[in-house]
């Protein structure tokens, strides 16, 4: 029904872009609605703009709550669209509490992010997930992967944690990140120096960020943080968000005034 090769070939994000498809045609073919696994937000705004023409076919983005970071892309044919409230009714995925004593041993996000995917959990399954003080961290994981997970202990560095299941309604659901314009003055247009004014995260961690393949640029992993950027250009960095390049203007003194949209 879709021409895979016709909408891959222009697509920043073909992974992501060959699971809706795949979906699609699912869900085209059964009369049913299909998810997608779990992508930044952002990103499955960008790939949906290649589906606008599907008349046969109708989407939905959610994450479990209204200014999730991570969501998910529901699929239905036109002629068979859920209501809303049933999309976010059926919605499949479960709250979870990482419940852990960091009073003495602070873990970020990322940290309990890692702590389920290296027990098992695919990337792809793990939604939103942030910290709760010292006591651990909340989230939202796709239904399949509970059953690895619920009441079994496990330790994070030095610290025994257990994971609870619970219902989405019974998390504390974190407040959403507003879209932030960011003014700053670098020495250049490299890659390295605009991420880290824009994220706000060190010159040193930004670099090892891009080696390990954690920042997109305009949707594609890059590995050389010495790439110069220009007007327009969109970065996109792990568990961070996103900022996009509003203008780039010289100074006097040879340098850069950088305007940014950070979302």
């Amino acid at each position: 029904m879709i021409d895979l090769k016709e909408i891959l070939i222009n697509s920043n994000y073909k992974k992501e872009t060959k699971e809706l498809i795949n979906i699609a045609n699912l869900s085209y073919k059964h009369w049913e609605t299909y998810w997608t696994g779990f992508n930044s937000t952002y990103v499955c705004e960008e790939i949906l703009k290649d589906f606008e023409n599907l008349n046969d076919l109708k989407f939905f983005i959610y994450g479990g709550f209204s200014s999730s970071q991570r969501s998910r892309i529901a699929c239905f044919r036109g002629d068979n669209i859920p209501e809303e409230d049933a999309l976010k009714s059926n919605f499949p995925a479960q709250g979870i509490k990482i419940i852990g004593n960091f009073l003495f041993d602070n873990a970020t996000q990322d940290d309990f992010r890692s702590l389920l995917i290296e027990n098992g959990v695919n990337q792809i399954k793990v939604g939103d997930i942030w910290t709760i003080g010292d006591r651990g961290a909340q989230g939202i994981i796709d239904n399949s992967d509970i059953k690895n997970l619920e009441e079994k202990i496990f330790y994070l560095r030095d610290v025994k944690v257990k994971v609870n299941v619970v219902g989405i309604d019974e998390l504390q659901i974190p407040s959403g990140r507003s879209k932030k314009l960011v003014n700053t003055v670098e020495a250049s247009t490299r890659l390295d120096a605009i991420a880290s004014a824009g994220f706000r995260v060190s010159r040193t961690k930004i670099i090892e960020r891009i080696e390990n393949g954690m920042l997109r640029l305009n949707g594609s992993k890059v590995k050389k943080p010495t790439i110069n950027l220009k007007i327009g250009d969109k970065l996109e960095l792990e568990n961070k968000g996103f900022i996009e390049i509003l203008n780039l203007e010289i100074t006097k003194r040879e340098r850069w005034k950088v305007k940014l949209l950070r979302k």
